[in-house]
Formats: C-alpha cells, structure tokens, sequence
C-alpha cells in the first residue's frame, strides 16, 4: 500500500468522523439545554468505545486490515474525538469561573472515557471467548 493511498484512506475516514462530530454536537445541543458540552462529550465516549472494540478486535481477528485500521480508528476515530475541543471547553469553563463545570467535564469524561475503551475491549473478549 503506498503512501498516497494510505494518506486517502486517513482524509476519507477523517471527513466521515469530522461530519460525524459535527452532527452528534447539533443532535445533543437540540435535545440538551445545558451549559456543559455534552456533544463533545458523546463523540468522545462513543469513539473511546468504538476504538476499545476496534482494538481489541483487530488483536483477535483479521476483521481489520491496516487499510482499514487506517480509515476507521486513525481517520474516523480521531476526527471523530475531540479531545482538543474538550481541552479548551474546560479551560473556557475555568475561565469564565465555572469551576464546577470545569471539574465535572473533566472528570465525567476521563473517567468514562477510560471505562467505554475497556467495555469495548471487554465486549470483544467476551464475543469471542467461545473461539
């Protein structure tokens, strides 16, 4: 697989989880009214999930090619997760002096975060455990 190809393959999966954020942020913001951010929040968790299952599937199987892992967990799954929208999020919210804010953004999505990438990597184990 050359070069170019592979560089294809992160700009097709980057667009699709780019345009993913973007949609998951209008879809929370419409059915949440509140101050926190919870569409970073949500395609943050939802990445830390999918790349837990993508992960540990790609060490059980050949479900996931390197052209693949390219697309998915490089392209889509980064663009998909946001970590530098979340930085600055709870930096904003320290800022303006909503601490509380700040703590609760910070801790809800490590805290989470770290919980769905080990439920994804669980989830795999446990489909293919009888293997």
């Amino acid at each position: 697989m050359n070069t170019s190809y592979k560089i294809l393959l992160v700009m097709t999966g980057g667009s699709l989880g780019a345009v993913s954020r973007y949609a998951i942020s209008l879809s929370a913001a419409r059915l949440f009214e509140t101050r926190l951010p919870i569409g970073t929040f949500f395609a943050n968790m939802i990445g830390c999930f999918l790349i837990g299952m993508a992960f540990a599937m790609a060490e059980k199987t050949n479900f996931l090619s390197p052209g693949a892992r390219l697309l998915f967990m490089t392209g889509f799954l980064g663009a998909l997760t946001t970590f530098s929208t979340y930085a600055l999020e709870t930096l904003n919210s320290l800022r303006t002096g909503s601490i509380g804010i700040a703590l609760i953004n910070f801790l809800v999505n490590n805290l989470v975060g770290i919980s769905l990438v080990l439920a994804g990597m669980w989830m795999i184990e446990i489909i293919f455990k009888g293997e």
